[in-house]
């Protein structure tokens, strides 16, 4: 019955009952002591209950079996209690009444047995009372365990229901189970079901303000109250209507297993974080504000000010992102100057006007410029007034707005707009604090303006005089105090780092004195004296750090005064120099001296030939000035790279220096050229010294694994015939190297007076030439090509003709070299193509027979232009087909670039058009890339042609360029054909093609119509 969960009193009946049928005339009782240990109460019996020995047997709290063998004489002494004869009136006589002890040996009651006869208990008795109070003692218990969850449970419904904290419990998988009323009131629903009906995902927001999904936390959150058995912290609900609140949530597990129960405890939290979110914005803004003062005092511009207060507001004050703009009075767009936080990508694409009539000037930013008035958007997300930038919000976290107009000199100029990411965040206090920012912003804006239109700093120093005027004049980074005895009172981490100690009472272990460098001390003693007298001092001194490490530095030290005005220590600021003092040697080093060759500079060498100059007219002497640059120096730059080519720049200018006199100066003027002045040497001294430069030039050079061999052109200058001053001088002796150049490189060459005029001349044809397209100078002509097997008209060269107003007509053999050195013969080149094309284009229209037109092409032109494209393009575009265009080339556009002069003509060759070899046997002929050009035609120069009659050897190489281009598949051309006796030796040797003033001059288009449409 104890087993099935059978009342108490039926189980103590029963007991009594099993009692009684083990003996003849037994009678049993069951006595119970109430759970305060107070009252004793009735159980079970069958019979009326006797008085006071049953009574005597509860107060005794021991074990059965301890005193099994004691006899009655030990009633009173907490045992069991054995009276063989009571004779009670009822007819009995024995009273046995034993204790019913529970585990923890607490006394709930007693088992009293009575018998008819007088008698002494058996062990079988005793044995068997043991079995009985045991059972006893399960049963009470058991009832007093019921009771007390019951006591427990009514106490646990009663606080459920009547706690002001939300209580409820839930199911990780299956949900809410039951809500007491202070739930069903929190996240107001009608009543219990419809809040079990909720989801959790239902009670709170999507987002948490940490940025994390609401249902993946709360999934965290409960599991770890599942593994600890509790889990408190912070939580963002959401109730049926949609409002928000911050709550403590403590979960607690209720029971284990796979459905595991949790009671969740919500306290709503909004005041009281609302609060603390109040005082930590104020709290942080008057840290931003701070900030935001100490800038303004710091900063020099207003270019520095605005970010520097954009980034205190958000670092310091607690809020998202914040910008300044200024208002463009041209476009009346506000433009950013200045930004922190988050969401600056979204500034970069910024369409905000202050104009009414645009949505982009109804926004909290353009309101507030053109009504010149702080705009607060508490709820950014949902204003009206912020729909076009809600989207934005959300993305960057922004919750709330806040719109402030800037001023200078009472001017609106410009908004300082900030971003919180919760809503209502800018309440009545916050608006105050960024009203009292705004306006100090406005100050520095209006002091800025005044000190740049005045360009001094004056007007800030007068407010606070000696406070500004430290800070401006010493920029410190070093600060010390120094008392009156010249011991060192404090000094800060700069300083400390400086002098090399690692603590302030290590540095004050020495005077400051100490690390000065005796040569100064006279400096240090000078400076302490006057500053002890009052007067603001700055002196340089170099000092040396315990480890040793010497520095330069410039102190600026001032008197710091008591209340009374008395002087009672001194403060400087020291700024470490050294590096300034260093690069200042650098800079007066190198504004005389070539960084590279350490040789004297331009600047340098104007100065010495000045003196120079001046001597040599005063004494009637001489002076030569002489130009040098090395030769190809560019190939071995670009084959070898420029740290080879700075290590021979290096060695060239050593040589050079160990030929010339002590009175003689050279000078590097950058790149490969130097210019050399010999004081005192005539036209032959000159030419000695030229001499030896060029033979120690020409040795060779060893630099890493390679030996290199250059040599050097060399233009010579003298004084007085080739110019009486620097410019003039300078201007001849490079003319004189550029003729050295040209003429074969590895030489010199004294100006002379044909070279100012061919320079001259040059110049003349530079300028023209640069207008010649423009003014549509040029012209066409166009000379036959004839076939020698048909005497038919194959094709025509067209020739490029110059015809200048002012020059007249100007020889290609003269413009053209001008034209590639300028690098205008590519707009030139294109021209002469395209025109090319048209007129062919014309021809056919007009049904003449198609004809090959030939364009000659330029090796610069071939090496800086797309002709690969641009060629196919003209002719696409003239609808001329490819086969009838013929590009001529000189064998020495291979010459740089052979592989890539191959890929050019393989990819024009593959498109259609011809190529010939244009003055064949003439350049650097190279088999080798004849067979890899792709070529059509040889075509042979008339050098060759003009001495067939006189010169066997130009006849046996014309046979052989012949019999060459017939072995390679080419054809060959003869140009310059001017007598029957050449044609005939031509048609002898094969030769396919013929052009020259045999046939017809080069004739302009229309004569060449006139010469076309009649032979």
């Amino acid at each position: 019955m104890v087993a099935t969960g059978a009342p108490l009193s039926e189980s103590l009946r029963a007991l009594v009952k099993f009692l009684e049928s083990r003996g003849p005339g037994l009678r049993g009782s069951v006595l119970l002591l109430d759970q305060e240990g107070v009252r004793v109460y009735h159980g079970a019996s069958s019979f009326p209950l006797p008085p006071a020995p049953a009574l005597i047997a509860t107060m005794n709290d021991q074990s059965l079996r301890s005193q099994a063998s004691s006899d009655g004489t030990e009633i009173f002494r907490s045992e069991p209690v054995f009276v063989e004869n009571i004779a009670l009136e009822n007819g009995l006589h024995a009273c046995w009444s034993i204790p019913i002890i529970d585990a923890k040996k607490r006394v709930l009651g007693t088992l009293a047995l009575y018998y008819a006869q007088p008698r002494l208990s058996t062990p079988e008795h005793l044995r068997l009372i043991d079995i009985v109070t045991h059972i006893a003692s399960i049963a009470i218990s058991r009832e007093h365990e019921e009771d007390a969850l019951r006591q427990s449970e009514t106490a646990f419904r009663r606080l459920f229901e009547s706690s002001r904290d939300a209580i409820m419990t839930l199911n990780i998988d299956k949900g809410f189970l039951s809500g007491n009323p202070a739930t069903i009131a929190l996240f107001r629903c009608a009543d219990e079901a419809e809040f079990i009906s909720l989801s959790p995902a239902a009670v709170s927001p999507e987002l948490q303000p940490d940025g994390r999904r609401s249902d993946e936390k709360a999934r965290e959150m409960m599991q770890l109250a599942l593994d600890k058995g509790s889990h408190f912290f912070e939580w963002m609900h959401k109730r049926t209507d949609g409002t928000e609140f911050y709550a403590d949530v403590l979960l607690t597990r209720m029971n284990s297993g796979p459905n595991s129960l949790i009671q969740a405890t919500v306290r709503d939290i909004s005041e009281r974080k609302s609060a603390e979110m109040k005082l930590q914005r104020i709290t942080q803004l008057y840290v931003a504000l701070s900030q935001c003062n100490q800038a303004i005092v710091r900063c020099p511009s207003e270019a520095e000010l605005l970010p520097q207060v954009c980034r205190d507001v958000v670092k310091f004050g607690g809020l998202k992102m914040a910008w300044i703009g200024m208002l463009d009075s041209a476009t009346n767009q506000i433009i950013p100057v200045a930004f922190f936080g988050a969401g600056q990508d979204y500034l970069k694409t910024l369409d905000i006007s202050v104009e009414a009539d645009k949505p982009s000037g109804c926004g909290p930013t353009g309101t507030a410029l053109r009504e010149n008035r702080a705009v607060w958007c508490q709820d950014f997300r949902k204003d009206p007034m912020t729909i076009p930038w809600q989207e934005i919000a959300i993305q960057y976290g922004w919750a709330a707005s806040a719109a402030l107009p800037l001023h200078r000199n009472g001017q609106t100029i410009g908004t300082f707009t900030l971003y919180a990411d919760t809503a209502h965040a800018f309440d009545e206090s916050i608006q105050s604090l960024l009203l009292e920012m705004t306006l100090d912003i406005d100050y520095a804006l209006t002091s800025f303006d005044r000190e740049n239109r005045r360009q001094k700093a004056e007007d800030n120093l007068r407010e606070s005089e000696q406070r500004l005027r430290t800070i401006i004049e010493t920029e410190p980074e070093c600060i010390t105090v120094i008392g009156l005895q010249g011991e060192l009172m404090d000094i800060n981490a700069t300083g400390l780092k400086i002098l090399e100690v690692s603590t302030l009472e290590e540095a004050k272990q020495h005077y400051l004195r100490d690390f000065i460098l005796p040569e100064f001390h006279k400096n240090f003693d000078t400076l302490y004296q006057q500053v002890t007298q009052g007067v603001n001092t700055i002196a340089e001194f170099e000092i040396i750090g315990l480890q040793g490490t010497r520095r330069q530095v410039e102190v600026h030290a001032a008197p710091l005064r008591d209340a009374k005005g008395n002087i009672t220590a001194l403060l400087s600021i020291t700024r470490d120099i050294t590096e300034r003092r260093r690069n200042e040697a650098r800079i007066q080093y190198l504004a005389n001296y070539d960084a590279l060759t350490g040789l004297p500079n331009r600047t340098q060498l104007d100065e010495h030939l000045r003196y120079a100059l001046s001597l040599a007219k005063r004494s009637n002497g001489y002076l030569a000035l002489m130009f040098l640059d090395l030769d190809r120096f560019k190939e071995i730059n670009d084959s070898l790279g420029h740290g080879i080519g700075d290590d021979l720049l290096i060695m060239v200018a050593k040589r050079l220096q160990s030929l010339l006199r002590e009175e003689d100066t050279i000078s590097r003027l950058g790149g490969d050229e130097f210019i050399v002045m010999l004081p005192g040497s005539d036209a032959q001294g000159a030419a000695q010294v030229a001499q030896k430069i060029l033979d120690i030039v020409a040795a060779p050079y060893q630099i890493e694994q390679y030996e290199l061999s250059v040599t050097i052109s060399i233009g010579i200058a003298v004084y007085p015939g080739d110019g009486i001053n620097l410019e003039s001088l300078s201007k001849s002796a490079d003319t004189a190297m550029y003729r050295a150049k040209n003429e074969g490189r590895n030489s010199y060459r004294f100006f002379t007076p044909e070279m100012q005029a061919r320079t001259t001349r040059n110049m003349q044809l530079v300028n023209a030439l640069r207008h010649a397209l423009e003014c549509d100078q040029f012209d066409l002509y166009y000379q036959p090509q004839i076939s020698l097997v048909t005497n038919r008209i194959i094709g025509a060269e067209a020739l490029l003709r110059w015809n200048h107003p002012e020059l007249g007509q100007v020889s290609p053999a003269e413009f053209v070299p001008v034209a590639e050195d300028t690098g205008l013969i590519i707009p030139i080149g294109e021209w002469v193509i395209r025109r090319a094309i048209q007129q062919l284009r014309q021809w056919l229209d007009r049904g003449i027979s198609p004809i090959v037109i030939a364009v000659n092409l330029s090796a610069v032109q071939f090496l800086f232009s797309n002709l690969s494209v641009l060629i196919p393009r003209l002719l696409q575009e003239a609808s001329v087909p490819s086969h009838l265009f013929e590009l001529e080339l000189t064998e020495g556009v291979a010459m740089h670039d052979p592989q890539g002069a191959i890929a050019i003509l393989t990819s024009l060759f593959e498109q259609g058009i011809r190529l010939s070899i244009d003055d064949f046997g003439t350049g650097y002929s190279s088999l080798n890339y004849l067979k890899k050009f792709n070529v059509n035609k040889l075509k042979i120069d008339q050098s060759f042609v003009q001495n067939i009659s006189t010169a066997e050897e130009d006849r046996a190489i014309i046979a052989a360029i012949i019999s060459m281009a017939k072995s390679l598949g080419l054809k060959t051309i003869a140009e310059g054909v001017e007598t029957r006796e050449q044609l005939i030796f031509l048609r002898e040797q094969g030769c396919n093609e013929g052009q020259g003033y045999y046939f017809s001059q080069p004739l302009p288009v229309s004569q060449f119509d006139t010469w076309l449409f009649h032979r």
